[in-house]
């Protein structure tokens, strides 16, 4: 279903939900709080990731957030063995930020020290 195919009595209902709730509760509320009718409440359950994205909440996706963290682990991988090669990318200030970390980090690892056997 595209965006243009969103059935407008949800999205009414949409623009007029809360969504600051728990992520597991599967009760809607009004913007004023009110509750919504139990008919209101199954349009909402109901309602397509296309209706939510097109009334601007931001849909979790678990697929997506796997990908991501696949992605990113692939990327840190050779960024991290060859980070001589991205100096010339980065900025004055990401240099300065990348110095900044890695002092935190190596102030966070000498707390720790080596073990003892």
């Amino acid at each position: 279903m595209s965006a243009a195919m969103t059935r407008p009595d949800v999205m009414v209902l949409l623009f007029d939900t809360n969504f600051d709730r728990p992520s597991d509760s599967h009760v809607f509320r009004r913007l004023d709080g009110r509750l919504f009718t139990e008919e209101e409440q199954a349009m909402l359950r109901d309602a397509t990731a296309e209706e939510f994205q097109a009334a601007g909440v931001h849909v979790h996706n678990p697929e997506a957030d796997e990908a991501t963290r696949g992605m990113m682990e692939l990327l840190l991988k050779y960024a991290l063995s060859h980070f001589e090669a991205l100096v010339p990318f980065l900025t004055d200030e990401d240099l300065l930020e990348y110095d900044r970390l890695v002092g935190i980090i190596a102030a966070g690892a000498d707390q720790y020290g080596p073990r003892e056997g």
